[in-house]
């Protein structure tokens, strides 16, 4: 049920993940448009800009437009004043009337269209423009340099003469549908230094028919990227849960398959172990030599594969190795090692060589724990050569007062920088010994190392292509024998 939680667990986190991921890259588009999109034609803009106001400066635009404007709100600027101050809805009402006029007027008067072919031809301007010339605000000095609002684009006018464009104010030219700070060119305001005067402020308002496609356009590489980056995320997810499924499945069935292993071995491991005391007790009074070296082997293969089964069903958990350590002389059970080994070794033209160089040998081990190591070794030295003549040195010194080495080396196949380094993974073995169908499961040396680790010995591994493999375990030596190199020593170089 925990495995079910923690795999729903992941599940939740990656979904999440990824729709966060995808929100992101929304909102970096979302901004990314909004950029583009205030500086559409930034340059084209600032022409614009610069042509348009000299035009409205010289009276172009609207010819006669300061005519009008006059006209119409000096000849009423005196009734204005005095509705201002007496009574604000007539004053709304005959100011509703008047701008009425003069944006009517304004807009019969408008040459925006001639004055904005000449603007495009004169700036080399060759994107196909619609335009809106607003007014936004109109404001009366009945006194000078004191403004009061005569019409505001936040005023609701129902009944005005000419289209009103909430928030942006009265539309006089152009076809522009809809002016936004995004396409805003200008923003001009004209007023008079005399006591009673005015001051309106003219918006000109230009943006492309295809603007939104041009935009999108220009962003397209971005787009893409977000997209195909997105899409990859989302494969590479996907992929990763179908095969982590599946190496949770091989994962059961390893664990399945090792637990009926390894309970099957239990009952005729069991036999075997007491048909061989009975037969040692038979010959307690037989006094056979070569029948008590055999119950020896017997003995010592059946404690080792005791062993074996219980590290086999320990790999299935996260426990480490519990060790039980007592002092032990290396050479002398190297020599024991060696001597059950050769048995194994009939008729496959094998010879270990052993030379022990230590004179100090006493370490603190467990013992069934290195009988495996050895024995890993030994058939790893077997199983990766394919040589005529297989040979296997097996070799202890003491570099120092303080460690013992030991050093297994054979004359094998080798192997590759790739499979060195994978050597020690559970359930890992050399791609050539799959495809030639060679017994193993790949847990040798994982169990090796993990007894290594659990020792805290220090192991070094040499391998060349088709030289042969060379381990070498750095063990500490105790304390009761440590002694004994410079007792050596002495003794070969006495002063």
């Amino acid at each position: 049920m925990k495995t079910l939680d923690r795999t729903l667990l992941y599940k939740i986190i990656a979904g999440v993940s990824f729709v966060i991921l995808c929100f992101t890259q929304l909102l970096h588009i979302r901004n990314m448009y909004n950029v583009e999109a205030r500086n559409y034609k930034l340059d084209e803009k600032k022409k614009l800009q610069t042509a348009y106001e000299k035009s409205i400066a010289n009276d172009i635009v609207f010819p006669g437009g300061g005519r009008i404007m006059n006209a119409y709100i000096l000849r009423h600027i005196d009734t204005l004043q005095k509705l201002a101050a007496v009574d604000s809805t007539a004053f709304h009402q005959h100011a509703q009337k008047v701008y009425d006029s003069i944006f009517v007027a304004l807009r019969k008067e408008n040459n925006m269209d001639s004055v904005l072919q000449v603007i495009k031809k004169k700036s080399n301007i060759n994107t196909d423009l619609d335009y809106a010339v607003v007014i936004s605000s109109i404001e009366l000095a009945f006194q000078l340099n004191q403004y009061t609002p005569f019409f505001s684009s936040s005023e609701n006018v129902p009944a005005l003469s000419v289209p009103m464009i909430e928030g942006v104010g009265a539309k006089i030219g152009g076809t522009l549908a809809n002016p936004t700070p995004d396409n805003q060119v200008s923003g001009l305001i004209v007023s008079t230094p005399i006591e009673k005067s005015y001051r309106i402020r003219f918006m000109l308002y230009c943006d492309s028919p295809d603007r939104l496609k041009q935009t999108i356009l220009s962003m397209l590489p971005t787009i893409l990227v977000s997209v195909f980056s997105i899409l990859a995320v989302l494969i590479i997810l996907l992929i990763t849960l179908i095969n982590w499924q599946k190496q949770k499945k091989i994962s059961e069935a390893k664990s399945d398959f090792i637990n009926i292993i390894t309970h099957e071995f239990q009952t005729p491991l069991s036999a075997i172990i007491i048909a061989n005391r009975t037969i040692e007790n038979e010959n307690q009074f037989l006094g056979n030599d070569r029948l008590s070296f055999l119950n020896g082997v017997i003995r010592r293969q059946t404690e080792r594969l005791n062993l074996l089964i219980k590290q086999v069903a320990g790999s299935n958990t996260d426990q480490g190795i519990a060790l039980s350590l007592v002092p032990c002389q290396v050479n002398e059970l190297l020599e024991e090692i060696i001597a059950d080994y050769q048995v194994n070794l009939q008729g496959k033209n094998t010879s270990i060589f052993f030379n022990c160089g230590a004179a100090a040998d006493d370490v603190l081990l467990d013992k069934p724990h290195v009988v495996s190591i050895i024995i890993n070794l030994l058939d790893n030295a077997v199983k990766y050569n394919h040589k005529p003549k297989k040979e296997i040195h097996i070799v202890t010194t003491n570099p120092n007062e303080k460690t013992l080495t030991l050093s297994v080396r054979d004359n094998g196949d080798g192997m590759s920088e790739k499979v060195r380094k994978q050597i020690f993974t559970r359930f890992y073995r050399d791609p050539s010994l799959t495809r030639n169908n060679e017994p193993g499961l790949g847990l040798g040396l994982y169990f090796a190392k993990q007894s290594m680790d659990a020792h805290h010995w220090k192991c070094e591994v040499k391998t060349k292509e088709g030289a042969g493999t060379e381990f070498t375990i750095t063990l500490p030596l105790t304390d009761l024998r440590r002694t004994a190199i410079v007792n050596q020593q002495t003794a070969d170089n006495p002063a």
